[in-house]
């Protein structure tokens, strides 16, 4: 199905103005927090949405984001997801780079998430894992990196499409410029 994709993007703009960084954020709330986690979310969910129809380029498909990982110290379960500071090693957390459809995925299918603040106030990252990854690792991802992303596929226009049958998928891949 084809969508027009400006009213998705003009969602993804919004999203992006309201977790800028701002001179004098507003006190913290638990609507506020939702609301931003929320958001993030279906963000990310938009920025699936637009790749998998081909209604931003490539350089948004194929972009990496700067994310950190830190690996899990005990089995992750309902009981104890919470305790982050239990269940992960953040010492050992490193510095990587995932592609964008991979942290879409981990956010749609957040087993948990957590958004936090700095010291200013404005929202400084997200916490996020996956039900399938759970176990394995959790990510911190920087606000800036998403305000960016969101605000690049906002502003991305496909002006060509080359397609490639592949015969192993059976279907076409598509490049967009």
């Amino acid at each position: 199905m084809a969508i027009e994709s400006l009213y998705w993007k003009e969602e993804l703009a919004r999203i992006a103005k309201t977790i800028r960084p701002v001179p004098k954020p507003k006190r913290w709330s638990e609507r506020a927090v939702c609301t931003v986690e929320r958001d993030v979310m279906i963000g990310f969910f938009i920025i699936r949405r637009l790749i998998e129809l081909n209604k931003v380029s490539s350089l948004i498909a194929d972009k990496k984001l700067d994310v950190f990982s830190a690996p899990v110290t005990k089995n992750i379960t309902k009981n104890n997801w919470h305790r982050l500071e239990e269940n992960y090693d953040w010492k050992a957390e490193k510095a990587e780079q995932k592609p964008v459809s991979y942290l879409s995925n981990q956010c749609i299918h957040a087993y948990l998430s957590f958004v936090f603040r700095g010291k200013d106030r404005n929202w400084s990252d997200i916490v996020v894992v996956s039900d399938y990854d759970r176990n394995k690792t959790v990510w911190r991802i920087p606000f800036p990196a998403i305000v960016e992303l969101f605000e690049e596929a906002s502003n991305d226009w496909p002006h060509t499409y080359q397609m490639t049958f592949n015969p192993k998928r059976g279907d076409y891949d598509v490049t967009t410029n």
